[in-house]
């Protein structure tokens, strides 16, 4: 293998990649068209930003003159009519027939009048639109302080469309007659400004008060709403400037970025306005983009039909190539891949088929390997990080024996002993790996397992509760293991097993030519002696006092009578594993020895000292 790969390494490419995606990127256009529209593009949206701005302008000023020459034909007709009133008062007749030829002539105005002098209504104003004259006064409450500014100099305008319902301003004015200072007032349809900025443009024209209210809109409801748009850029930028007319570009409360301009009017502190939202603005040039995407287009399916055939000779290897790379993901690491070219490519194939066979013989060291070892074991072997040495942990060591294996296995032919442990310790390590736990080793019928070490699951009170929950999984196996047992050569198997949580040793023993990982310290000691005590007590899962404390708010346990370790002078608790909280089951000890068929243990037991580890004390 290893000539194979200087031989590939030496080989010479006769067909460089290279050459080949230098002939198919010559053939596409993309890049240059692309920076030709982008140029395009960029000139004409700045064409269009510059003509939307001037039209802009444009509105504005042509709006401002609309709405002055409207408002002045307003204000010299009303003064017309006041003349007339004021040079023939004296004969009524005459004053009739001047009003009902202004007001047929002018069918628009609603109210003339002078505070405190004259009022004249257009009768056929308040019958087309079925309003009631008292109308006039509400506006000329609410309006009193406009008024008051007319009487001082001041010409204005406001609007009444919320409180008449149709489209109406009142323009106030100041008046003069006979030395006197007063305003006259007209109130009167704006229908006609309504027409104004009905532009049909994709502009939104619109006119506001000197205070921001707006009195001409394209949207009517706003205007009948009485609206103030003092708030907003473009009116507030209008009502704060000192020039007349201004053009800005500004981000509107939605967040669009918009062009907008205005022009203030000299009569009746008017301010009228043309926006447009900058999306619109570049529309043109969006389609001017569209185009040359088309183009674009087309150009690129001309090219990758030229490429296409040519393309196979890359296309194939490289798919091969990931349908290999999707078999070894998927753990199937002999490849079947032949290489098709003899380019980098080719080249390629034969080093991933032969990285494959060095994965497929890595794979089989590692299965086998794991058979011996726990598979973090073996995977640090493979990489070389196994050392001799060994760090503290704190973890839960569990030992399990089965209970009369002298006995059994003196019954049965070697053949049939290992037929059925391989069967039993096959349960039993599911258990273990199920849970997280590491099987340190067998000894005889014995099983040796850890939790916390060399793995943990993020806290020593993690570890024991799976370490139990292990025990508990074997429990349920074994009784399900034994459901069909019971005849000649398939005796029946009960364990004990023991679980003690403590400071220990983890890691590599022995020597450089020969080690294990394995925990040594005296909780596993004390663990393998717990274990021993599930016969005389009449039990199947022990646990110290140093595991019950970490677990205790999760699993019912029966406490038993303290033992006293050899090497120890304080006893040491030790309880009977029972059930989990809220887990249906045994909920007592005995119903635990009636499920398990386990007695009680006698009154008064004594056990040898010369033999026993512990002796139990009286409780």
């Amino acid at each position: 293998m290893k000539q194979n790969k200087q031989q590939n390494s030496n080989r010479r490419v006769r067909r460089p990649l290279v050459v080949k995606l230098i002939g198919i990127i010559s053939l596409i256009v993309l890049v240059s068209m692309g920076l030709v529209t982008g140029l395009a593009t960029w000139f004409f949206s700045e064409d269009s930003r510059v003509r939307a701005e001037e039209q802009n302008l444009v509105m504005s000023e042509v709006l401002g003159y609309q709405f002055e020459s409207e408002l002045r034909s307003v204000h010299a007709g009303a003064l017309a009519l006041l003349d007339t009133v004021r040079e023939f008062g004296a004969d009524p007749a005459v004053e009739r027939i001047a009003l009902a030829n202004y007001f047929d002539r002018n069918p628009e105005v609603a109210y003339i009048g002078v505070p405190g002098e004259a009022g004249f209504f257009n009768p056929g104003f308040f019958t087309a639109w079925e309003l009631e004259r008292g109308v006039v006064n509400v506006l000329l409450e609410r309006t009193a302080e406009a008024v008051e500014q007319a009487a001082a100099g001041e010409t204005l305008v406001r609007n009444a469309s919320p409180l008449f319902g149709l489209p109406a301003a009142l323009l106030a004015v100041p008046y003069r007659d006979m030395g006197s200072d007063n305003a006259m007032i007209v109130v009167f349809s704006t229908e006609r400004l309504q027409e104004i900025v009905q532009s049909g443009s994709p502009h939104t024209t619109f006119a506001v008060t000197g205070e921001g209210e707006l009195l001409a809109h394209p949207e009517f409801d706003l205007v009948e709403l009485g609206v103030d748009l003092s708030d907003t850029p473009l009116v507030g930028e209008a009502l704060g400037s000192t020039a007349d007319t201004m053009q800005i570009r500004y981000r509107s409360e939605d967040g669009v970025d918009s062009f907008g301009a205005f022009r203030k009017l000299g009569f009746g502190r008017l301010t009228v306005a043309s926006s447009i939202p900058g999306t619109m603005v570049q529309e043109a040039a969006l389609a001017v983009v569209r185009q040359n995407l088309y183009l674009t287009g087309i150009v690129l399916l001309l090219s990758m039909l030229a490429v296409w055939f040519f393309s196979k000779t890359v296309s194939r290897p490289v798919m091969a190539l990931v349908r290999g790379a999707r078999q070894i993901e998927a753990g199937d690491f002999e490849l079947d891949l032949v290489p098709s070219t003899r380019d980098e490519l080719g080249l390629l194939t034969e080093s991933f088929v032969q990285m494959g066979q060095g994965l497929a013989e890595r794979e089989r060291i590692k299965d086998t390997f794991g058979k011996f070892v726990n598979k973090e074991v073996a995977e640090q072997a493979l990489r070389g990080q196994l050392a001799l040495g060994g760090t503290r942990r704190t973890a839960t060591i569990f030992f399990s024996d089965i209970r009369s294996f002298t006995a059994i296995s003196e019954q049965l032919d070697p053949e049939a002993v290992v037929e059925f442990l391989n069967e039993y310790m096959t349960l039993m390590v599911d258990c273990v790996e199920r849970t997280h736990g590491v099987v340190d080793k067998f000894i005889g019928d014995a099983i040796m397992a850890v939790w916390g070490a060399p793995l943990t699951q993020g806290s020593p009170e993690a570890d024991a509760l799976l370490a139990i929950r292990a025990t508990l999984l074997m429990r349920k196996l074994l009784l399900q293991f034994n459901r069909d047992r019971g005849g000649e050569g398939r005796p029946i198997i009960r364990i004990g097993c023991g679980l003690n949580t403590g400071d220990c040793l983890a890691g590599q023993i022995g020597s450089a030519q020969r080690m294990e990982y394995t925990v040594i310290g005296d909780a596993v000691n004390l663990a393998s002696r717990i274990e021993a005590l599930n016969k005389p007590l009449g039990t199947d899962i022990l646990i110290s006092e140093h595991t019950w404390e970490l677990v205790r708010e999760h699993v019912i346990v029966e406490p038993m009578p303290p033992i006293k370790v050899k090497g120890k002078t304080a006893p040491l608790k030790i309880y009977a594993v029972v059930n989990m909280h809220g887990v249906k089951g045994p909920q007592s000890i005995a119903d635990l020895r009636r499920l398990l068929g386990l007695r009680a243990p006698q009154a008064g037991l004594d056990l040898s000292k010369e033999e026993a580890k512990y002796e139990i004390l009286p409780e």
